[in-house]
């Protein structure tokens, strides 16, 4: 829950940080909608099942995890590579969609 813990970092608290982080879990389906995902945002911004850690400015007692520490635990530059193929299939079929919309109108 990298994500979640960056919105903390981001924003004013941990009350406008769990608002947010909660909506884009739901929006996005980050967490599929299920009791796991919030608890992942409580983990990361509230300490929910967890011990707490020495204080810090902005997390506070929270587990801090920085990028490194994220790269460790999960294949960071696997995932950027997955997300820039899915985002290439989906401008291919955009552009198929509109070249083919656009012959239907040339042929009307």
């Amino acid at each position: 829950m990298y994500w979640a813990k960056k919105i903390l970092e981001w924003t004013s608290g941990p009350k406008d940080a769990l608002a947010i982080s909660i909506y884009l879990n739901d929006k996005y389906e980050i967490g599929r909608r299920d009791p796991n995902g919030y608890v992942g945002c409580m983990w990361s911004i509230c300490g929910v099942h967890d011990q707490g850690w020495q204080e810090r400015p902005v997390f506070g007692k929270i587990r801090y995890m920085n990028y490194t520490s994220c790269k460790r635990k999960f294949d960071v530059d696997g995932y950027i590579a997955y997300v820039k193929r899915l985002v290439g299939e989906i401008k291919k079929r955009k552009a198929e969609t509109l070249l083919n919309e656009k012959k239907k109108e040339l042929r009307i």
